[in-house]
């Protein structure tokens, strides 16, 4: 049976995207995000901008993982998500909705987490209220990108829980 060059490329990329599904080094929970503290788009529905910022935030986890032997998942269920900012309604002429970066808006989150190796055994766990006082101020690698406060605080989280990593 011979396959055309199309339906080879469809089959490679189908597997190669369940390879990925299925060896992902992080699962992340957003767990009742409608009581979260501030998720809020300073313009555009409400869910789609949640979809994006935990798409966003999903990837983060996810790469960071990935420093992780290979055979361990990270387990993260967030309870509660706070951007950097804070959403200022009618300003300026035109009445524009904005989010304000400011010192006294930092990003938090709170989650917990577990750290399993390939046996499904928890070889770490914990519950965290992370936060950053100085998230204005310093370096923050991730300054190019969407979300750079709280991957910044994602980061940092990760690089001391995990100081050894493969």
């Amino acid at each position: 049976m011979k396959l055309s060059i199309p339906t080879v490329m469809a089959i490679f990329a189908i597997s190669t995207i369940s390879n990925f599904v299925s060896a992902a080094p992080a699962t992340i929970e957003w767990f009742e995000p409608e009581h979260y503290r501030d998720v809020k788009p300073s313009n555009g529905s409400k869910s789609a901008f949640q979809k994006r910022v935990f798409k966003e935030l999903d990837i983060h986890f996810i790469k960071l993982a990935e420093s992780l032997p290979a055979d361990h998942l990270l387990q993260i269920k967030v309870t509660n998500l706070d951007l950097a900012g804070d959403v200022k309604y009618m300003v300026g002429p035109s009445n524009s909705t904005i989010r304000v970066i400011d010192n006294l808006y930092i990003p938090r989150i709170e989650f917990s987490y577990q750290l399993l190796d390939g046996e499904k055994n928890i070889v770490q766990s914990g519950e965290e209220n992370i936060k950053d006082m100085g998230f204005n101020v310093g370096v923050n690698t991730f300054k190019s990108e969407s979300y750079s406060y709280e991957k910044k605080l994602i980061a940092d989280w990760f690089h001391k829980t995990f100081p050894e990593r493969k």
